[in-house]
């Protein structure tokens, strides 16, 4: 969340080339080029400033190389102004990790830092010569290091909890007459680098209300293209309340997992552009899609067409992959974001999860810039997913409308 405060403009024609030259208009638009503000420091050493201002330099540099990633960029755009860009991460997680440079900066010159000395501002315009920034709240952006939700939680700021229990559960009679119930969970998805949510993601449990037997992931893809559709549509239109909103760039990304056979159709593309309601341009900065039924048998062609589509009307598509040999192989050249494994029927078998956690990440590598792992029992793991060389992870959470009953 942004304060409302008039933008800010800097000139800084160097800067502006630069962004430009690495698609900085789409960094801007994601949130993901921030600057911060060494002023306190220099209020501290006052008249020293002059004197010691090169080493307070070096020492952001050297924050900088710490925390960034090859292909982010930072640039001193002034006495105390340092702005950073962040092609790795976007919106609050690009944020939070500028917070963490500004606070260790901070720490070490002034002993601690304090909340009135974190000056962030946000880019959100690149007009010719000119950067228009505007302030951002530390507060909400320090929302990127939880790993859970929860009612306080800032991302669900806006969000009219009696409209959000109205579509969660959500439920549905098959054609052969059985009551499927559809609850949802909301997974946090941490980067494992800078340990903070890189994007929100809606988890749907389905269960056949009257055996009370809850479907596994892989029983779901056995489900007719119908009933797989209806599950999608009550995924995307719960999904929407946590779709990023107007001018908010501090707002986490949103993952929404779907068929690839509902994706293959004009229809199920067109509940996507529905959840956006009146505003594609926020699902083309702020929504992912996850495709979670594409295996060997997948025509690599057709993926790659459909990947093609819905990557105009999103920010990006993830593959959800399997463990069996060559499972991976139809998403070459797909252009993905991210590959992801769903890990929650391993969750029994310790050893057997970190076994498949690092054959996956050896199938995965190079498929995507975004390697993830979801349905962990417990962040234990992460340390796992690390070495075998996931970019991020989640745990799985029990459904919130579990969470409504216990309460």
């Amino acid at each position: 969340m942004t304060h409302a405060s008039p933008l800010d403009r800097i000139a800084a024609a160097d800067v502006a080339a630069v962004l430009e030259r690495v698609g900085g208009a789409d960094l801007a638009a994601r949130g993901a080029i921030t600057i911060i503000s060494v002023d306190a420091v220099r209020e501290k050493v006052g008249e020293r400033w002059e004197r010691n201002r090169g080493a307070v330099w070096a020492y952001v540099q050297r924050r900088m190389g710490e925390h960034l990633q090859p292909g982010d960029i930072f640039h001193r755009i002034g006495d105390t102004d340092f702005l950073i860009a962040m092609t790795s991460e976007h919106g609050a997680a690009s944020q939070a990790v500028a917070l963490r440079i500004l606070e260790e900066v901070l720490t070490h010159f002034l002993g601690e830092a304090k909340p009135s000395h974190l000056k962030l501002r946000t880019v959100t315009d690149i007009t010719g010569d000119e950067l228009r920034c505007v302030t951002l709240d530390p507060r909400v952006i320090a929302v990127a290091r939880r790993t859970e939700d929860a009612p306080d939680s800032p991302h669900r700021l806006g969000i009219d909890p009696r409209e959000e229990a109205r579509r969660n559960p959500a439920s549905f009679v098959t054609a052969n007459g059985a009551r499927l119930r559809i609850d949802f969970s909301l997974e946090h998805l941490i980067s494992l680098r800078h340990q903070v949510t890189a994007a929100l993601r809606v988890e749907p449990s389905v269960t056949d209300e009257a055996s009370g037997r809850v479907f596994a992931a892989r029983q779901l893809i056995k489900l007719s293209d119908d009933e797989l559709e209806q599950i999608d549509q009550a995924t995307m239109t719960y999904g929407s309340l946590f779709l990023p909103a107007g001018q908010d760039r501090a707002r986490t990304p949103l993952i929404l997992p779907a068929s690839f056979r509902t994706m293959m159709a004009r229809k199920g593309r067109g509940m996507l552009i529905a959840a956006a309601g009146q505003a594609p341009d926020l699902a083309r900065s702020g929504l992912l899609v996850e495709l979670n039924d594409v295996d060997r048998g997948t025509p690599p062609g057709r993926l790659i067409e459909v990947v093609g589509l819905l990557r105009t009307l999103t920010r990006g598509v993830f593959v959800r992959g399997g463990l069996s040999k060559d499972a991976l192989e139809p998403l070459r050249g797909a252009r993905l974001a991210g590959v992801t494994m769903d890990v929650a029927d391993l969750t029994g078998d310790a050893s057997k999860l970190a076994a498949s956690l690092l054959d996956f990440g050896r199938q995965a590598r190079g498929l995507a810039p975004a390697v993830a792992v979801q349905g962990l029992p417990s962040e234990d793991y992460f340390a796992v997913a690390d070495v075998a060389g996931m970019t991020h992870a989640a745990v799985r959470g029990a459904p919130l409308t579990a969470a409504r009953s216990a309460a």
